[in-house]
């Protein structure tokens, strides 16, 4: 088998892994290179989207992962990280979430593979008591490989 197929399969089957097997990683510590992917995440989709993360809360998958008793708000936002998950290709990351309580609005960052940054609006409806996604927004980002998050087959 060639080196660089072996290259993609190994990239395939890890980022499918961390993308579909959340509840696994929610049962272990934030690691550095947990922290450099949602940094890395997040600084392009400012670049691109031109957004602010001022008064917004990061979620971590821990949070709202299914072995905790979740609240009708935590349901909601794990509903719509599985709905985003649904609609993904494989190589594509699992969404970054981000909500500001005091103004009911918050952001699901989804990197596609291709470099697409799907920006999905939330809003918080305080009769349901449930997070929405009210609006998508896509436009080009930055390649996986320039944010050093991929390695380029040689």
């Amino acid at each position: 088998m060639c080196v660089q197929l072996k290259k993609v399969l190994y990239l395939t089957f890890l980022i499918t892994f961390l993308t579909f097997n959340s509840q696994i990683i929610a049962n272990a510590q934030t690691k550095p290179a947990e922290k450099f992917i949602v940094n890395t995440i997040t600084k392009d989709f400012v670049k691109t989207h031109h957004i602010s993360f001022g008064n917004y809360n990061f979620v971590s998958y821990r949070e709202i992962s299914p072995n905790n008793n979740l609240t009708p708000s935590q349901k909601s936002l794990q509903n719509i990280v599985k709905n985003i998950a649904k609609e993904q290709m494989i190589g594509d990351w699992a969404p970054i979430i981000y909500i500001n309580q005091e103004n009911k609005k918050g952001y699901a960052l989804e990197k596609k593979l291709s470099g697409m940054n799907k920006l999905h609006l939330l809003s918080y409806e305080d009769t349901s008591k449930q997070w929405k996604v009210a609006e998508d927004m896509d436009k080009m980002g930055t390649d996986l490989a320039d944010l050093g998050l991929l390695k380029r087959a040689n």
